[in-house]
């Protein structure tokens, strides 16, 4: 019974834990909405939306990425939460961009 026990631990220790990984892209939809869509040139909004967007569902941010390229991990069941966050941001000084949730 012991060693049945120490099994179950010991796999489910080991099980691989599943998780999003998500970016909050600021994009252009050209308009009409229809695409295809640009990303803002800098990087600076993706980066500042997805960091805020990871922060407000506890995920972490790939330090190797930057700019358009950054990414968050977060576990599935915070899906929502990084979605609602994302839709929510806006950037004054840049009014045609909108944010995406995006996989990356």
């Amino acid at each position: 019974m012991k060693v049945l026990i120490v099994i179950v631990a010991l796999t489910t220790l080991l099980a691989p834990i599943h998780g999003a990984r998500r970016q909050c892209a600021g994009v252009d939809p050209n308009r009409d909405g229809s695409g295809p869509y640009v990303y803002e040139g800098s990087g600076f909004l993706t980066s500042d939306w997805t960091q805020k967007s990871c922060t407000a569902a506890g995920g972490s941010v790939d330090p190797n990425k930057k700019g358009n390229q950054k990414c968050c991990t977060f576990t599935d069941s915070r899906f929502g939460d990084f979605n609602r966050a994302c839709d929510g941001q806006k950037a004054a000084n840049y009014p045609k961009f909108s944010p995406a949730s995006q996989p990356c």
